[in-house]
């Protein structure tokens, strides 16, 4: 979609796939810094900033939807009400990023791998199901990046799931057996 450091004139909105946002590190390595899903909005430095500090990388098909900055500008000063709810949607992305930076560092393994399996998970089905199936959209190696593990701690931490009856997992595809015994793992 974007590079790190390109010219940020667009804002975006992921209405389906899947993007990952990565930042590149002085050794040459990239780490993934965020997975982004349906209804998530990204490029919102395009706002403030001349360049997006991050890359964004579609990883399967998407359907996105794009506003440039001149625009979206113009309309936040002729809707106010808009502008207050993008102030509280700022807010909450900055609450979010704080509570993801409190998981990495005082979260085990297990906990932080349940939480991110939970985030894969529509809301409506964390009600209306207790087991889900889904393809894992990174490999194990991109998880253990995104969640500041190692790859085989992150391999470890699945078979000790797949021991414990909360997920079955062959290759990418992931069943869910257990939803809330999951939310429960991710409590801790």
């Amino acid at each position: 979609m974007f590079f790190e450091g390109g010219e940020a004139h667009h804002l975006f909105a992921l209405n389906s796939g899947l993007v990952k946002m990565v930042k590149s590190l002085e050794n040459g390595k990239e780490r993934i810094t965020r997975i982004l899903f349906p209804g998530d909005l990204f490029g919102l430095e395009a706002l403030s900033e001349l360049t997006y500090p991050l890359t964004a990388v579609v990883l399967r098909d998407s359907e996105i939807c794009s506003v440039p900055r001149s625009q979206f500008l113009s309309y936040l000063r002729s809707n106010p009400d808009i502008s207050l709810d993008m102030i509280r949607f700022l807010i909450s992305e900055i609450s979010q990023v704080r509570t993801q930076m409190t998981n990495m560092s005082f979260k085990d393994a297990r906990t932080r791998v349940a939480t991110f399996l939970l985030s894969l998970v529509p809301p409506d089905e964390k009600t209306s199901a207790n087991s889900y199936s889904l393809t894992l959209p990174l490999t194990s190696q991109e998880i253990a990046e995104v969640l500041e593990l190692s790859p085989e701690t992150v391999s470890r931490t699945w078979q000790t799931l797949r021991k414990d009856g909360l997920i079955a997992k062959r290759g990418r595809s992931l069943l869910i057996q257990n939803l809330s015994a999951l939310e429960e793992a991710a409590r801790h």
